[in-house]
């Protein structure tokens, strides 16, 4: 048999849709029911070789394994978290890093991937855009984060399941968005063990004019990390605001719902104590999310070794909470998980070194 590959993707299988894994099948004598079997070893079951796929023939293993290779990164070091939290800090195939963090509850397991080696954002309150952005993921190195914590915690032949899956790790991911919907679209594949589309949430930091183009492919959840009820505010602690201005932000965000009507638009809304959380800013988010099908989710702040800001005192939180609720918005306030081991959200890093600038 001739063994080729010439789709525009690197040879890890998981870097395939299952339209291209398809094609390449197809180009190589394979029929196209086998692009199925592969994504249920693949997904479903966690296979990391084909010749571990029993209902492959051996002659047809031998082929695949000489056209593809199963992505696995390399666990550096995990940190447990006291309220169960676990951070992985992962090293790629060209030794840069990346932290995932899983995140269990009473109702659900969230696991949070990262879409790029840092974050060219660069965010005010934010130790990953501190760090610098290095590069994107490849779509093997984003859904291999779901895979390797499945592989860490053994829930491959268990009855619990990693039930939610949140884009709020390193990374803007809309910046990196053909990895990140092709990522989506894998894990949302195997009809009995793939993630549903209302359990996946893409948070960006606004990233209008890409938003705007994928806004029908975008099938799940999206999460706006808006932080300000104006652009004075936002730009001060948001550079992107600069571009990406929030007039621009609403508009996007009232298409999407507009087209996705079932779908929600969650406002993330980080307090900064003397920043963004007097009753004046709260009496502006109101105004500014008017006649949106959305809610907010209200966020405080987790410091960080060189941060210049404090988190709002409790007290102001509530205070800020209760304007939204009197004027109708439904919001919540997100509780602390992970924050004693740098895995709350803002805290990401990685903490080594990367090595590739590109």
């Amino acid at each position: 048999m001739i063994v080729k590959n010439n789709l525009d993707v690197q040879s890890g299988v998981l870097n395939c849709s299952k339209l291209e894994l398809q094609k390449i099948l197809i180009e190589n004598g394979f029929p196209k029911f086998k692009a199925d079997q592969i994504f249920i070893w693949l997904y479903r079951f966690g296979k990391t070789s084909f010749f571990d796929m029993s209902n492959i023939g051996k002659n047809d293993q031998n082929t695949l394994e000489k056209l593809f290779y199963i992505y696995r990164p390399r666990i550096v070091d995990t940190k447990h978290s006291a309220d169960g939290t676990i951070k992985f800090l992962l090293e790629l195939s060209d030794q840069n890093t990346i932290e995932t963090v899983f995140i269990p509850d009473t109702k659900r397991n969230t696991i949070c991937i990262s879409s790029q080696v840092g974050c060219c954002v660069g965010c005010k309150f934010c130790n990953t855009g501190k760090a610098g952005f290095v590069r994107n993921l490849y779509t093997e190195e984003i859904v291999s984060q779901f895979l390797i914590v499945k592989d860490y915690l053994n829930l491959w032949q268990s009855d619990e399941r990693l039930s939610n899956i949140v884009f709020m790790g390193m990374g803007e991911p809309l910046f990196n968005h053909q990895n990140v919907l092709r990522a989506i679209e894998n894990l949302m594949t195997d009809e009995k063990e793939g993630i549903s589309r209302r359990k996946i949430t893409l948070s960006t930091s606004g990233v209008t004019d890409v938003l705007s183009q994928i806004i029908e492919k975008l099938q799940c959840r999206l999460a706006i990390s808006l932080h300000a009820p104006n652009n004075e505010i936002r730009r001060k602690i948001m550079p992107i605001n600069n571009v990406h201005k929030i007039e621009d932000i609403i508009s996007v965000c009232k298409a999407y719902t507009k087209y996705h009507e079932y779908m929600k638009i969650t406002f993330e809304y980080l307090l900064l104590s003397g920043i963004n959380d007097s009753k004046k800013d709260a009496e502006g988010l109101v105004e500014l999310l008017s006649g949106i099908n959305g809610k907010v989710n209200l966020l405080q702040f987790n410091a960080w070794d060189g941060c210049d800001f404090e988190a709002s005192p409790e007290k102001t939180v509530l205070q800020f909470a209760q304007v939204l609720k009197n004027k109708g918005i439904t919001v919540s306030i997100r509780a602390k998980r992970g924050e004693d081991i740098m895995a709350a959200c803002g805290q990401l890093s990685s903490g080594i070194a990367q090595r590739t600038v590109i």
